[in-house]
């Protein structure tokens, strides 16, 4: 299908209310671009979809800093991608893994995509990663009532995943991918046998942590995707004499996979590499540690046969954003689902003696918000946010009372358990906990002074509303059954709403302590009144 001009496609959105989205994964390897149409009766249109390889990751083993040249050939893509979901009048949502989540400078790559392509990028977590990559598998290929090990071979992680109709029993990323292991263990050319020993035994050192908690899930179907196994299976075909426009559904044995990897670990240098037949000439430097990578894990777990996925964290990433889209809707304020919900209770699990307390401040806060939406203008997406660091605000007190809401900025920010949410996300909701209570923030503070105007302008907008939130239930006995938050002129009234039996006098207290942040942000001065009901 042609791409409609700019104009025309926003003009059919608008009228149609059917809408346009651009999924960009932005891999170690590879940046991959998907445009589709979204239409009113939930179906998806392809329109289009581009793949560069940019190697982003190349030049570092150890993925600190991505390199000067890399920046450029990934800013180049981004602008080309760009003009792409432009010309289809395209919303944008790009996912960044591996590379960019290890890079010490991805600051300067992702503020000259947004600043020079207006592009923000979601950097993930190495489990949120899987989650998006299982997601879109889910929409590829009949598995949703299958007990699933997802692989993905990327250029800088590989993703395992045990999923069973929807939900994640493991998963885990680790520091396996193709290009990493290669600038690593396989650079030389000609390969020696000690080069592919000394890998395969790191290999072997990082899978030994995690097959034990993976074989207790069998027996699983195994699900392949990415570069690496597309290309493995390429090879299967062509050996076949099979010709396959998609490889989605195709399955392979192990001893197919055998006959492939002989060749591929035989050829000791790119130029043999490149003469077998049905390997992309792009991959032939990085094949080979793809390769060790998927036969150490087939044959730890005894994995018979191989089912290919076409679908992978792009389509995730279109099917997670089509979710976001039905949850934000401006018209309604929708709960957290559930991926979100089994995060949040993961880790206020780590202080269950707060639970009551972060659900009653939850209740409180959230009554605040919905009162003053004509003041911070802020809309569903935000309401999340606030929402779980309402429920996580008082984890920290698990290592100590001192300073426990830097302690609990840490927790949220470094768990592994936050899936469902971009590190971007993840950031804001640690700092809007962190600012529950003490000092505001303050640009001094080095992870508040890094963020964008807009972002240091949302936390203390949020925080503000947590903080007193958290003072109206001060005495954490739940004494405030409701509340009611209104503006007359530059005056915010909040009545709080407390039976004749109880006395909110520790309340009142807090909340006087606890209001300049809020009274500094939003340019008002607030009154609180208790009112017996």
């Amino acid at each position: 299908m042609l791409p409609f001009s700019s104009r025309t496609q926003k003009q059919n959105s608008r009228d149609s209310k059917e809408r346009i989205l651009a999924a960009i994964d932005l891999g170690t390897n590879s940046f991959h671009i998907v445009i589709v149409r979204v239409r009113l009766d939930g179906t998806l249109e392809s329109l289009t979809k581009e793949k560069e390889s940019v190697r982003l990751g190349s030049g570092s083993s150890d993925y600190a800093v991505i390199a000067d040249d890399a920046i450029e050939r990934g800013i180049s893509c981004l602008k080309r991608f760009k003009t792409l979901a432009d010309s289809y009048g395209a919303e944008i949502r790009a996912v960044a893994t591996s590379a960019l989540r290890e890079a010490e400078n991805r600051d300067t790559f992702l503020a000259r995509a947004e600043s020079e392509i207006g592009i923000k990028i979601d950097v993930v977590s190495g489990n949120e990663e899987a989650r998006l990559i299982y997601l879109g598998i889910l929409q590829g290929l009949p598995v949703f009532d299958k007990r699933i090990l997802l692989i993905d071979i990327g250029g800088g992680s590989t993703e395992l995943l045990v999923g069973e109709k929807g939900e994640i029993l493991f998963s885990t990323s680790m520091k396996l991918g193709a290009i990493r292991l290669t600038e690593k263990f396989l650079k030389k050319d000609p390969l020696s046998m000690m080069d592919l020993q000394k890998c395969r035994m790191h290999i072997e050192s990082v899978l030994t942590a995690f097959l034990p908690q993976i074989e207790k899930w069998k027996p699983f179907q195994v699900i392949g995707s990415s570069g690496s196994i597309t290309s493995v299976t390429s090879m299967v075909l062509e050996k076949k004499g099979e010709k396959r426009e998609r490889l989605n559904g195709f399955e392979f044995t192990y001893d197919q996979f055998k006959e492939i990897r002989k060749p591929i670990l035989e050829s000791d240098s790119v130029k043999k590499r490149l003469k077998i037949p049905g390997l992309e000439p792009k991959r032939a430097d990085i094949i080979v540690a793809g390769v060790l990578v998927l036969d150490e894990i087939l044959l730890r777990l005894k994995g018979p046969s191989v089912v290919v996925s076409d679908y992978a964290l792009r389509e995730g990433i279109v099917f997670d954003t089509i979710d976001s889209w039905s949850r934000h809707e401006d018209s309604k304020l929708t709960a957290l689902d559930n991926i979100r919900e089994k995060a949040i209770k993961t880790i206020a699990n780590l202080y269950p003696q707060g639970k009551k307390h972060a659900l009653q401040v939850s209740k409180l806060t959230l009554k605040l918000f919905d009162d003053l939406k004509d003041l911070h203008m802020l809309g569903a997406q935000e309401r999340e946010y606030l929402e779980t660091a309402c429920h996580l605000h008082q984890v920290g007190l698990c290592i100590s009372h001192h300073s426990y809401h830097k302690h609990s900025y840490y927790i949220i920010k470094n768990s592994e358990a936050m899936v469902g949410y971009s590190n971007a996300e993840i950031e804001i909701i640690a700092l809007i906990a962190r600012y529950h209570r003490k000092g505001g923030p303050k640009l001094k503070h080095e992870e508040f002074k890094v963020l964008r105007p807009e972002d240091q302008m949302l936390i203390k907008k949020l925080a503000s509303l947590l903080r007193i939130g958290d003072g109206l239930d001060r005495s954490e006995t739940f004494l405030l059954d409701s509340l009611h938050a209104y503006k007359i002129g530059n005056r915010v009234i909040c009545e709080m709403h407390h039976s004749k039996d109880s006395d909110p006098h520790l309340e009142l207290w807090s909340v006087e302590e606890k209001k300049d942040l809020f009274e500094e942000t939003f340019n008002v001065k607030i009154e609180f009144q208790a009112k017996v009901i």
